[in-house]
């Protein structure tokens, strides 16, 4: 069994390079998703409802805000629209 594998390319190390970078600067969808929550409406969210805003923004045309608020909604945790 041969255990060598490929060098990563150019792109790849630049696509790395940028993920890291996201995480630092906190410009990845989780990281604003937290924003969102905690500085327009007060609230700090956990996993589970982290989890749930990321799936539908994965799933769905919604802006973020739009998906924070929707799911803060659906928790209960805010009025009914």
């Amino acid at each position: 069994m041969n255990n060598q594998c490929d060098a990563p390319s150019i792109d790849e190390l630049e696509a790395c390079s940028q993920y890291y970078q996201d995480i630092l600067n906190e410009t990845l969808p989780q990281y604003q998703a937290k924003i969102i929550a905690r500085d327009k409406y007060g609230l700090e969210l956990d996993n589970k409802l982290l989890n749930s805003i990321m799936s539908q923004y994965a799933w769905t045309p919604l802006q973020l805000d739009e998906c924070v608020e929707n799911s803060l909604h659906k928790a209960g945790l805010l009025s009914s629209k």
